[in-house]
């Protein structure tokens, strides 16, 4: 039988101490549906109609907390359509008094990185798309971007 290749990523799992304050940031600032919620294990949340795009597992409550040089997850990334949602994610974020992390021009992507409320670092970004990628590269570009100097969307 031939090996077919892996299609995507399917799904994200972190975990945190606190679940109650991560279904309020997950659900109340991200906007995202919990599709089910036990509070002794878990919950698992989607954006659109899928069953799950992100799962919350409960640890205990003197579980170490994520710290910069370690090994394991750096980020989970968000794709939206354009720098204008960057923006207005940007700005969503800072009104909620969310923890902001550089933004970042990657050439290919326009990023903006936060932490959730156990440190957790997501980034949500969207492609550029007059960089091509297949001809020019990828390589590990990080150049600053001022999002607010971007203009706010109509």
């Amino acid at each position: 039988m031939e090996l077919k290749p892996i299609q995507k990523v399917g799904h994200v799992v972190l975990k945190v101490r606190d679940l109650e304050k991560a279904r309020q940031f997950y659900v109340g600032v991200l906007g995202m549906t919990c599709a089910k919620f036990d509070p002794d294990r878990g919950m698992f949340l989607r954006f659109n109609d899928y069953h799950h795009d992100i799962a919350i597992f409960k640890t205990g409550p003197d579980a170490d907390l994520p710290k910069q040089n370690q090994v394991g997850l750096v980020h989970v990334a968000l794709v939206v359509d354009s720098l204008d949602t960057v923006k207005a994610w940007y700005e969503r974020c800072k009104a909620h008094g969310v923890p902001l992390v550089p933004t970042t021009d990657h050439a290919v992507s326009n990023s903006m990185y936060f932490k959730d409320p156990e440190g957790n670092v997501l980034e949500i970004y969207c492609d550029v798309p007059d960089y091509d990628w297949r001809t020019k590269g990828m390589g590990f570009i990080a150049r600053p971007l001022d999002l607010e100097a971007v203009p706010a969307a109509r």
